[in-house]
């Protein structure tokens, strides 16, 4: 059952990101087109940029990758990241820009890393979890 959407919905949600979404990361919504002449589908890509929770190596046994058994192969997801936004598909990406949110991001040195989603989990109100893999460019 949804919750309403009410003050005290919009509240928590506030005080989630707040509190929980220490890392910012990118998300790349991608839209499959048409196809071009080899008949491959074009996409079109779609950047946002959102507050989050990135966890690398996510660890069997405290909830890690057990969950995501009936969603993806757990041999290849290497993250997990949590965050409140519009739905993302499998397939598409994820690039970290930050841990740890702070005013100084260009103080951390922190290297971006890129992920393929291949897991989503639901969570309504709260956002989604989704399972990523990581991606050689």
């Amino acid at each position: 059952m949804a919750l309403p959407n009410s003050r005290m919905v919009q509240g928590l949600q506030a005080r989630m990101v707040e509190g929980f979404f220490t890392d910012l990361a990118t998300v790349i919504y991608r839209t499959a087109g048409i196809p071009d002449e080899y008949g491959q589908p074009a996409y079109t890509e779609v950047e946002t940029e959102v507050r989050c929770s990135f966890t690398e190596s996510p660890r069997a046994g405290r909830g890690g990758t057990e969950k995501w058994t009936s969603y993806a192969d757990i041999e290849e997801i290497n993250a997990e990241i949590r965050f409140k936004g519009e739905k993302p598909n499998k397939g598409d990406r994820v690039e970290t820009q930050s841990q740890y949110y702070r005013d100084g991001y260009e103080e951390q040195h922190y290297e971006p890393q890129t992920f393929e989603i291949v897991g989503i989990i639901d969570r309504d109100t709260f956002g989604y979890i989704c399972a990523l893999k990581k991606v050689s460019i």
